[in-house]
């Protein structure tokens, strides 16, 4: 069962569902938010410094093999996230997916714990685009 978390404290995390050499990885980064923010209000500029990073990150791993996304468009997440359930929560939620790569069960259980959830694709002609996927399936 998940539990309840206050969102006074809460954090941007960008994740990525990635394999490389048939082994899954989860790249973690994140940001502290120093103001109590909703999903209305969050700046883009938070949210497009974490997703560059994580890329970056990705882009150098891929130096040592050929990396592949896991989940499609839904491969690199950015969340909204109370800082208890990060801290709590979603190592063991990293944990599980890399041991079993349940991708449905991971989104689940991801949606139960976070404020938000986007995704972040590309889109030809339209450039970068984050979706709210917390509500979908």
């Amino acid at each position: 069962m998940t539990a309840f978390y206050s969102n006074d404290a809460q954090y941007l995390v960008a994740i990525g569902l990635i394999e490389q050499n048939s082994k899954r990885f989860m790249p973690i980064g994140g940001k502290s938010l120093k103001e109590p923010i909703s999903k209305n209000n969050i700046s883009l500029d938070n949210i497009e410094t974490i997703a560059l990073e994580l890329l970056l990150r990705i882009i150098d791993r891929s130096a040592e093999s050929a990396i592949q996304k896991v989940n499609g468009d839904k491969s690199i997440l950015i969340l909204l996230i109370p800082m208890q359930a990060m801290q709590n929560e979603l190592p063991g939620l990293k944990a599980m997916w890399i041991e079993n790569g349940d991708t449905r069960l991971f989104l689940s259980k991801l949606k139960g714990i976070c404020n938000e959830i986007w995704n972040l694709r590309y889109v030809r002609y339209e450039g970068i685009q984050f979706n709210s996927i917390i509500h979908s399936d």
